[in-house]
């Protein structure tokens, strides 16, 4: 099953419009850092989660950017990368 994913809205975003504040900045680079070209599944589930974490804290960026790692992972490594972000929210993020 292909993937369908539109990313025209998104394709203006430019550092100037998506100013990344701290802890995103770390996130987004951890994401960058993971998913080259030549990443590994496991590096593709542990992108995921940067770019997410990076999107909850409203980077534009990483929402690109994980859209673009998703087009290369299956249901699987998605759901993986899914539950990977919830169990490091819930035990980092929660006060």
């Amino acid at each position: 099953m292909s993937k369908i994913i539109d990313l025209a809205e998104y394709r203006d975003v430019t550092p100037k419009q998506d100013e990344v504040r701290l802890p995103e900045d770390g996130f987004m680079g951890l994401g960058l850092s993971l998913s080259g070209e030549s990443a590994s599944a496991d590096d593709l589930v542990k992108a995921h989660k940067w770019f997410s974490l990076a999107a909850m804290r409203g980077s534009r960026q990483a929402r690109v950017h994980r859209l673009e790692v998703s087009a290369r992972m299956d249901g699987d490594q998605i759901a993986r990368a899914q539950s990977e972000l919830h169990a490091f929210a819930s035990e980092r993020l929660s006060a």
